[in-house]
């Protein structure tokens, strides 16, 4: 409950940040000369439509960044899944029974031969720690996500949590909002990122166990060490985005003159969030391209086993 309440409150704080960039020259002076007034009035217009835009982003990306921040050690409450984790259990229960059963016949005809025995045990060796791993699994499961959330907030809760609070003076309005365009795609891409990596706990929670099953068997042992790299790949994702968070904040937390400019404060958080997004978008990319890789590789075994029937069958 006190970690729980640590991680609402570090979220709370984090959420708290904002973006506050302005600008400050206009061309409208506050003046009665109605020739002035007449004189600036398209000026005027044009920077009454660049003004409603900045405001426009600027909301957009405080909103952005809220929730990028919440997300970033937000988890779904595992116990929401406990139904189908129990009928993903009730399938694997029901597959060891028969690789039981089936282990016991091989041991019988194979009773003689030094080598069966041998694989029998072999199997039998693994069979026990996967149902001992299977019994656990929920709570392994929930150990991993435990262990990213305490890397993560530590990391996080020594940095600074003002350092992406942006108060810069601009002089331009089309450079502001070309600043604040940056800030929204950078911010963009961190939220999309943290919410696809928030959606797919609940997807690798069903899988993890499927992930033991396959790793503590001989034949299939490759296949679950890829599955369980791809879990720790996507939950270890965001004790990435805080380490580089803490980069940034010591780079520009040192009392450097230069560095404490606010224009480049601004800069470096949306250097910070692009550095996160990509470092997400690389995450998922290597996910992709194991999932890519391990495929190709089972689709090579299936050609080659069948390859090696048909050659058999030719011989009979």
């Amino acid at each position: 409950m006190k970690t729980a309440n640590f991680l609402l409150l570090l979220c709370a704080c984090l959420s708290a940040q904002s973006v506050n960039i302005t600008v400050t020259q206009s061309v409208c002076a506050n003046s009665g000369d109605l020739i002035t007034v007449l004189q600036n009035l398209p000026a005027c217009i044009a920077e009454s439509f660049f003004n409603f835009l900045f405001n426009g982003l600027i909301i957009t990306v405080q909103t952005l960044m809220n929730t990028t921040f919440s997300l970033l050690l937000a988890i779904p409450d595992l116990n929401w899944f406990c139904a189908p984790y129990n009928a993903v259990m009730a399938i694997l229960e029901s597959l060891y029974v028969l690789l039981m059963m089936g282990l016991g016949l091989f041991y019988i005809v194979r009773s003689t031969d030094v080598e069966g025995r041998m694989v029998a045990k072999r199997w039998l060796q693994g069979i026990f720690l996967m149902v001992v791993a299977l019994t656990f699994s929920f709570y392994l499961f929930k150990m991993l996500i435990d262990v990213n959330q305490a890397i993560a907030s530590n990391m996080l809760n020594q940095a600074t949590l003002d350092f992406f609070s942006v108060q810069a003076s601009i002089p331009d309005f089309v450079f502001a909002i070309v600043v604040l365009i940056f800030f929204v795609m950078s911010s963009t891409l961190a939220f999309f990122t943290l919410l696809m990596r928030y959606l797919m706990i609940p997807f690798l929670l069903l899988l993890f166990p499927f992930s033991l099953f396959f790793f503590f068997m001989p034949v299939t042992e490759g296949f679950g060490k890829f599955l369980l790299k791809l879990t720790c790949l996507i939950v270890f994702m965001t004790s990435i985005d805080a380490l580089l968070i803490l980069g940034f904040f010591t780079l520009f937390g040192v009392s450097d003159p230069n560095l404490a400019n606010p224009f480049l404060r601004a800069m470096a958080s949306i250097a910070a969030l692009a550095s996160i997004s990509l470092a997400n978008i690389t995450i998922f990319i290597i996910a992709l391209l194991m999932v890519i890789s391990q495929g190709l590789k089972l689709i090579g075994e299936v050609i080659s086993h069948a390859v090696r029937l048909a050659i058999l069958a030719s011989l009979l």
